[in-house]
């Protein structure tokens, strides 16, 4: 009886020894062997002030809709474009600014996937 035990008990063991060493390899392998997908960078953002223009570069991995926004201070919408469809490679996109504008905003883009925001000063004095 005692035997029966364990044998049981040594064979269920070694199964869960290779299940678990199963189960790390996977996870090794997802984690330093599995490419990440690219996302898409904000390269440079910059002020342009005759006319008013937001000159901003963008590098898309592929192709993608991309979302634009302008932000207050506060992160509260102050205006928006309509969304444009990139290529992959990068581009360089002149946005019109109102000319009522005077200080700390935000540039948001956006996509389905991602969502990235940069600081930006509109000086006019």
């Amino acid at each position: 009886m005692i035997e029966n035990i364990r044998a049981t008990l040594i064979i269920s063991l070694s199964i869960l020894v290779v299940v678990l060493a199963v189960r790390r390899f996977r996870q090794y392998v997802k984690l330093h062997h599995t490419p990440v997908p690219q996302q898409m960078e904000l390269l440079a953002i910059e002020v342009a002030y005759h006319p008013l223009i937001l000159r901003v570069q963008v590098s898309v991995p592929r192709e993608e809709e991309l979302f634009l926004a302008m932000l207050s201070e506060v992160h509260v919408p102050h205006s928006s474009w309509p969304s444009v469809r990139l290529a992959k490679g990068d581009h360089v996109l002149e946005l019109p600014i109102n000319d009522d504008v005077d200080g700390i905003y935000f540039f948001e883009l956006a996509s389905p996937t991602q969502r990235t925001e940069r600081r930006f000063i509109v000086r006019k004095a």
